[in-house]
């Protein structure tokens, strides 16, 4: 079981998509590339919803186990 550090972009409070998943760089790291993303953002996009969001994942997923009956 492993763990995988994600950026997530959402418009509001709506998921969009995952912009990137890395298990190669730590937390801190990663939660501070978010931090970094948002702050780039211009404000013509600050209102329209966009925002970067850090999330962690589990490579135990259930989903992707479906495949092995």
């Amino acid at each position: 079981m492993g763990i995988i550090f994600e950026i997530h972009k959402y418009q509001h409070e709506d998921f969009q998509y995952v912009v990137a998943r890395t298990n190669k760089y730590s937390e801190i790291k990663v939660k501070n590339d978010v931090e970094r993303m948002n702050s780039m953002l211009n404000e013509s996009i600050k209102t329209m919803g966009i925002r970067y969001v850090f999330a962690i994942s589990d490579t135990a997923d259930p989903l992707k186990k479906r495949g092995h009956k």
